[in-house]
């Protein structure tokens, strides 16, 4: 019904003559006789409609108790202010076709990987383990910007495992019977609780979904418990040990560290003996007081000390470097120092063009612009990384091969980026670690086992 339909019932007796003879109620097809039915009583009538069969109003009649009709369906047509837009809570991995969501970033470990040689190369690293290749930085956004950490953790860890070949299996029990997401996962972890575990747990945070609740590692554990994949917590009191954090740091190097390989060619030797290699171990997730983070390796500094490499949640990758990681580190120009710029001027001068080497650019803005491929790891240069640490089968972490745009990085800022000093370690005490075994899914009466949040004390 339209609003002009609307005016003519409610105004009817003013628009038409008393003489119009018997009239139908446009609601429930009742006569109306004009000797008998005064306009007041008309209105009574559809005041009847409007209201619930119980309202007092009107002729008690049970010819005029019909079901109520809302009165919403009456009122004009208005103009409402558009709805805010909804925040995204979408997730992605690295093996779906579309390109991943804006606060998601793949392809960082390969990059991370060409960095660390680079620096190696100049003497600051010495050597330096990674994560799983495809392991996935995924940052918080506007609506989870200063409670979602640990949901956000949790997914650079889903992504990792959907994405592993060691337990295939695991996929299915992450995506069904629905898949990873911020508030999915308060779903999984509620629903966890109905199930009977985790009970200290439910008691303190009780309602979960729709929330801005904190949660730590003891939540993602549960929630892994309860769909069959096999994790445990590591605890780390560093006030009851002499080595303080190096026993945190020791025990992160024996998990990332690569078991030695029988080395049965050549071939095994010299990969055995590369200072920056990427493994199939999944991220682990470190939870200390006010926030966590996802470590995806280490590095050992020229001075010895031992460096965290981590995903954070709340420091997204510059633009540049999202940009080079989804292209490939095909497309990536390392930038050279200072003092290497100046010193190929002198040893490299390139005055009569005869030159094998790259000529001199007249400006440092015409530099940018002037790139070779070389396949040496030289820093003497300018050089465009050669594509051998792409994701294998071809994937390019779901992004077009269109994006050939090439990007300049200098590697000390990339690996800067994601490095986690000992002098930033040191200022907490107690941290708890999550990791993943990776071995076969628990069944029914393994879970049971665990709905009880236990972990292991190493200090």
């Amino acid at each position: 019904m339209d609003s002009d339909d609307e005016i003519e019932i409610i105004g009817e007796s003013s628009s038409r003559p008393s003489c119009a003879g018997p009239t139908l109620c446009q609601l429930c097809d009742m006569n109306f006789d004009s000797e008998n039915f005064s306009e007041f009583q008309r209105h009574q009538h559809y005041e009847a409609h409007f209201n619930s069969s119980s309202s007092k109003q009107g002729p008690s009649s049970d010819k005029f108790r019909k079901p109520a009709i809302p009165k919403d369906l009456f009122k004009p047509c208005s103009f409402q202010l558009p709805l805010r837009k909804k925040q995204a809570d979408e997730f992605w991995y690295p093996t779906l076709s579309r390109p991943p969501p804006d606060n998601y970033c793949p392809g960082l470990i390969p990059l991370l990987k060409h960095a660390l040689k680079k620096s190696h190369t100049k003497g600051n690293t010495r050597r330096a383990v990674l994560c799983y290749e495809s392991a996935t930085h995924i940052c918080v956004e506007a609506f989870d910007r200063r409670w979602g950490c640990g949901y956000r953790n949790f997914l650079m860890a889903c992504a990792a495992l959907m994405d592993q070949q060691i337990q295939s299996i695991y996929f299915a029990l992450l995506d069904d019977p629905f898949p990873p997401s911020v508030r999915n996962l308060q779903r999984w972890i509620e629903a966890a609780w109905k199930e009977g575990y985790d009970r200290e747990g439910a008691k303190d945070l009780r309602n979960l979904v729709d929330t801005d609740k904190w949660i730590g590692t003891a939540e993602l554990y549960t929630a892994f418990t309860f769909r069959g994949i096999p994790s445990q917590l590591v605890d780390f009191d560093l006030s009851k040990s002499e080595k303080g954090i190096q026993v945190m740091i020791d025990w992160i190097v024996r998990y990332f560290s690569p078991p030695n390989p029988k080395q049965d060619t050549v071939t095994d030797v010299l990969r055995g003996a590369s200072p920056v290699v990427a493994t199939d171990k999944m991220p682990l997730v470190l939870q200390f007081n006010g926030h966590s983070q996802t470590i995806v390796g280490y590095e050992i500094s020229k001075n010895g000390d031992t460096n965290l490499l981590v995903f954070d949640p709340s420091r997204p990758p510059r633009l540049s470097m999202r940009r080079a990681a989804i292209a490939g580190t095909s497309s990536v120009v390392w930038e050279q120092s200072r003092t290497n710029q100046v010193l190929q001027s002198v040893m490299h001068p390139t005055s009569n063009g005869r030159s094998s080497k790259l000529k001199r650019p007249s400006s440092s803005s015409d530099m940018q612009q002037h790139k070779r491929t070389k396949s040496s790891e030289s820093d003497d240069e300018i050089i465009i990384v050669e594509n051998f640490d792409e994701p294998k089968n071809g994937r390019e972490s779901g992004v077009s091969a269109g994006q050939t745009q090439p990007s300049t990085l200098d590697p000390s800022n990339v690996v800067n980026h994601f490095r986690l000093g000992m002098s930033k370690l040191k200022r907490k005490q107690n941290y708890q670690i999550l990791y993943f075994p990776m071995t076969d899914p628990w069944s029914i009466e393994e879970r049971d086992k665990r709905k009880v949040v236990t972990s292991i004390s190493c200090c």
